[in-house]
């Protein structure tokens, strides 16, 4: 592989135990991936198993891309929370990525047109 991109993602966790996988503070990710972007114009599709000392779950990550770069990969992360950036975007301190996933903490105000497109993507859908 060879390239270069800037990437935005959106993680699916498919059940409870991906949820509990991500929601501590650090964990692994095993998966395949494929993915190709020119110019302004890039997707990417990959699936992992995520582990850590809560559990393990399988996970969907989608992401749009800039850049030149075709690819298929198998990769190994390791993901940890950034303390930091929760703490600019929520105002707290103490909230945990727990907090968050199992929303227990308010929707950030800056978070809204995600909530909103999401909201209009789900009441489109026919289960």
């Amino acid at each position: 592989q060879i390239g270069g991109e800037l990437t935005d993602f959106i993680i699916v966790l498919h059940d409870l135990k991906a949820v509990k996988a991500f929601s501590s503070r650090m964990h692994l990710s095993l998966g395949a991936g494929l993915s190709a972007a020119a110019g302004p114009i890039g997707r990417a599709l990959e699936a992992d198993v995520r582990a850590s000392e809560k559990g393990s779950g399988i996970c969907y990550t989608y992401s749009c891309s800039k850049g030149a770069f075709v690819g298929v990969s198998l990769e190994g992360n390791v993901v940890t929370t950034r303390s930091d950036t929760n703490l600019r975007f929520y105002g707290d301190a103490y909230v945990t990525t727990t907090d968050i996933l199992f929303g227990r903490v308010e929707k950030p105000r800056a978070a809204q047109p995600l909530y909103s497109a999401l909201d209009d993507l789900f009441s489109k859908m026919v289960c």
